[in-house]
């Protein structure tokens, strides 16, 4: 049983994380109008095929997250630790993907991805359930009978989050840009530090799908961007991808620990998330909706 489910998740594992430009299939954003609108123009009315084309990826990716979490919880209920350790890393890319527009589910966001800095009691705060209890429990503290009832209260968040993704008054291109940035910013600027996965060591599986979820969001606006705009946004994205390519040897799903990660290769991961994040930022100005509050 306990080799069945190692090579289940290694397969789960190797299906998420694939590195690559190219890392799903995106919308067809050719279908409209390839004049770029002028700021007097631009509103959210006619970017609603947009926000819809970004909101079907992250609906199939939410329904990609429930059988994970499901397969955490039962593997936990099996007790092998080294096994719930693997169902772990194999259950976080679709969310943090997902992440990326948590503004519009903040209650969701913090149920299943809050670190217990949020809280003004850490983790003593009876609020901090989801992947990060569940992390420290199983790579700091080696229970996983204690981690079983958050992996319950996990998969109920998930199905709760299939809701709000289906919810389309809780999103427009304003607020969608608003997320798009932020994330693109806390990459380089508060991620880099490690502490997004502090116990498992997998901060650069963070920031792969972080970086996935955002170029997910932009590339559905491609037609109302001019070309070097989007050209700008391809290239940005590709280098933050350049950046961590060489932590996944051997074609591993997973990369290697954050802390073997030198001080100058984490340089230029946050040379390239800052890349980004500076992209995104243009691509929002060229779309008017700087004057939106991004």
């Amino acid at each position: 049983m306990k080799t069945a489910i190692r090579s289940l998740l290694l397969g789960l594992a190797a299906a998420l994380c694939i590195i690559g430009t190219t890392l799903y299939p995106l919308p067809d954003a050719t279908a409209q109008s390839k004049a770029p609108p002028t700021v007097a123009q631009a509103g959210d009315d006619i970017y609603t095929a947009s926000v819809e084309m970004g909101l079907d990826y992250f609906r199939a990716q939410a329904a990609d997250q429930l059988p994970l979490v499901q397969t955490l919880l039962s593997v936990l209920q099996e007790g092998d630790l080294d096994a719930a350790k693997m169902a772990y890393i194999a259950a976080r890319p679709p969310y943090e993907r997902i992440e990326v527009l948590a503004g519009s589910f903040e209650q969701e966001d913090s149920d299943i991805d809050a670190r217990p800095y949020a809280f003004d009691e850490g983790e003593a705060s009876p609020e901090f359930v989801g992947f990060h209890r569940i992390e420290a429990l199983l790579f700091r503290d080696g229970d996983v009978t204690a981690a079983v009832p958050y992996a319950e209260g996990l998969i109920a968040s998930v199905e709760s989050l299939i809701d709000q993704l289906n919810t389309p008054a809780n999103f427009s291109a304003a607020l969608n840009f608003e997320g798009i940035i932020a994330l693109a910013t806390e990459v380089p600027a508060k991620k880099i530090s490690s502490e997004e996965e502090t116990w498992s060591d997998q901060s650069l599986l963070i920031f792969q799908n972080n970086w996935i979820g955002i170029y997910s969001q932009v590339k559905p606006f491609e037609s109302f961007l001019g070309a070097d705009v989007m050209a700008e946004i391809d290239a940005a994205y590709a280098a933050c991808m350049a950046s961590i390519e060489p932590f996944y040897v051997d074609d591993s799903s997973v990369p290697a620990p954050y802390s073997t990660v030198t001080m100058a290769q984490r340089k230029l991961i946050s040379d390239a998330g800052y890349q980004l994040r500076d992209a995104v930022v243009r691509a929002a100005e060229s779309l008017g909706l700087a004057e939106a509050g991004v």
